[in-house]
């Protein structure tokens, strides 16, 4: 009867053993993968460049744009008319733009070349659907790219930035 008492002890303090080992484990886990990911999320601080970097002849730094205390100067683009890409409907798109540029000097640079600008905006504006340009996302990612295809083509970096002043398709 002796022995029987013994197993009898031994199964019944053996059960909860395990449940506290598996909780600590799952404690001791979930701690270190916190840890692990605070440590993951923080900023690395950015390096400094060890080395200077010199300028010579087969090797040119760009410069800064020229930012003087100039205001920038507005220019109008004439009221445009455009049909859309869409082939299972006919839409169309109306627009008015303003050109924003740095200086006296942008301007008449981009005046010179109004006649490019203006192709370039018809020629892109009539490559769009209406699903990539009627949400702020695809206004936003048409005058990027506008910008970005107008500087090239003037050459340099004129244009600072781009307002659509009137924007109607349907």
């Amino acid at each position: 009867m002796a022995d029987n008492e013994e197993t009898e002890d031994k199964g019944k303090g053996g059960g909860i053993l395990p449940i506290i080992n598996l909780v600590l484990l799952v404690l001791v886990l979930a701690v270190g993968g916190f840890v692990a990911w605070k440590l993951m999320s923080m900023e690395q601080p950015a390096e400094e460049p060890t080395a200077a970097i010199e300028q010579t002849e087969g090797t040119e730094i760009p410069e800064a744009e020229d930012e003087s205390d100039a205001p920038p100067v507005l220019m109008d683009i004439d009221n445009i008319t455009v049909n859309l890409a869409d082939t299972d409907q006919s839409r169309f798109l109306r627009t008015k733009i303003k050109l924003e540029v740095r200086n006296e000097e942008a301007q008449a640079k981009v005046t010179e070349n109004i006649v490019k600008v203006n192709d370039l905006i018809i020629t892109i504006l009539s490559s769009k659907k209406f699903s990539e340009i009627r949400t702020p996302q695809g206004k936003y990612e048409l005058k990027e790219d506008l910008i970005y295809r107008m500087n090239r083509a003037v050459g340099g970096k004129p244009i600072k930035n781009l307002y659509f002043t009137d924007f109607v398709s349907q």
